[in-house]
């Protein structure tokens, strides 16, 4: 299954020209990401407070296929995926209220231990997470849907 978050932009998440700023995609996102961590149970305070682990971001790309405007209903599907003992990414599908894609973000993180910065495993918290809103959605036939 994966986690749908649904927002409206807002002023504040545009630029000059009207449409959303470039790093204002990246903060959506991040707060559909905190939805699904408080969607499985997880509490915001502690886990972005100092606690045994840290999970910073080391990544981050988005391809922007529309243009978005204050006012604009979306929805993000969020997936993510664990690609090392200490490591997962998140793909965020932007979705107008047509249901076409407007962008794609992708974040990488790491579990880190926040005194040493030594790399540590995934945590049982964000192991379960993980299995709940990973998913891999395919067409009938098998292979996956093009937007």
């Amino acid at each position: 299954m994966t986690f749908q978050y649904h927002y409206t932009i807002r002023f504040q998440d545009t630029d000059a020209a009207g449409v959303v700023y470039f790093a204002q995609l990246l903060s959506i996102c991040h707060t559909a990401y905190e939805a699904s961590l408080q969607a499985s149970g997880v509490d915001l305070k502690t886990f972005f407070s100092r606690g045994p682990v840290a999970v910073p971001i080391t990544y981050t790309a988005a391809e922007f296929r529309r243009s978005l405007h204050c006012g604009d209903a979306i929805a993000i599907i969020l997936r993510p995926e664990q690609t090392a003992a200490d490591g997962f990414e998140i793909e965020y599908k932007v979705l107008q209220a047509t249901g076409k894609t407007a962008a794609i973000a992708t974040t990488h993180h790491v579990c880190i231990d926040p005194a040493t910065h030594e790399r540590r495993a995934l945590t049982s918290e964000l192991t379960a997470w993980l299995a709940r809103w990973t998913a891999v959605p395919q067409s009938p036939t098998g292979v996956a849907r093009p937007d």
